[in-house]
């Protein structure tokens, strides 16, 4: 797979960026730093009833902001614990806008985001009371990119993914192959990321035969608001109730 960083310069409201963008999750939310490379990773995890299914959540590329918050906040609801990763720690912004433009300097990040979304998705499976069977994934946009990367990587490190609005990132039939159940969401016309790219992504999973579903929000945004928002939260769990 091919990971550009110059896929992710999108024309995106800035997003807060910090720990303090943990605060009002909801009830059940607590810090569940883990480590990565020997290094701490800020994670807020939030479970609401006991739920032994779970989910990594990934943002964008503008860090913390308004879609993803708002997962690790409901999925909780629905059966679903949040494990929401704060995966720029590591690699702080080159500016207000995260790595929406792209680095500054020729660093590619992306090994660290891959290291810590699979060093995430193994926390959550030591975690008591999480099913070690059932932990899986849900990305946003850079973030859905750093989850095909992070699965394709091999080990198996998600149950199943869920991509809003993610690029396909030149994902051929056989770097899938060794994806788990993944749901490819598309804001439609109004997305920054083009229909084209979910529906490639929906292709190259349909040709190496592994579990998949297309859903096309018409003419939404890459924001995913109000009831754009709650339908992709229905697929999601729909979804993940099906293979997680």
């Amino acid at each position: 797979m091919r990971l550009a960083l110059g896929l992710v310069a999108l024309a995106l409201a800035p997003a807060a960026h910090g720990h303090a963008a943990f605060a009002n999750l909801g009830p059940g939310c607590a810090r569940a730093d883990f480590r990565s490379a020997g290094r701490t990773v800020p994670a807020e995890l939030c479970r609401r009833g006991g739920e032994r299914a779970a989910v990594v959540v990934l943002h964008g590329c503008g860090g913390f902001g308004t879609l993803d918050h708002r997962l690790a906040a409901d999925l909780p609801d629905h059966g679903y614990a949040t494990l929401y990763v704060d995966y720029f720690a590591l690699t702080p912004p080159p500016g207000q806008r995260g790595f929406c433009g792209g680095p500054r300097s020729g660093v590619d990040p992306f090994p660290v985001w891959i290291r810590e979304a699979r060093d995430a998705a193994s926390a959550l499976r030591r975690t008591p009371g999480i099913d070690p069977r059932r932990v899986g994934v849900v990305g946003w946009s850079l973030g859905g990119g750093v989850a095909l990367a992070a699965a394709e990587s091999g080990g198996h490190p998600f149950d199943a993914a869920a991509l809003f609005s993610s690029f396909a990132h030149g994902l051929t039939p056989g770097d899938a192959a060794v994806l788990p159940p993944t749901l490819v969401l598309s804001g439609g016309s109004g997305d920054a990321v083009p229909v084209s790219e979910a529906v490639q992504l929906h292709d190259a999973l349909l040709a190496a035969h592994v579990a998949t579903q297309l859903h096309v929000y018409a003419h939404g945004t890459h924001q995913w608001p109000g009831a754009q928002f709650r339908a992709g939260l229905a697929w999601t769990v729909a979804f993940l109730a099906k293979y997680l």
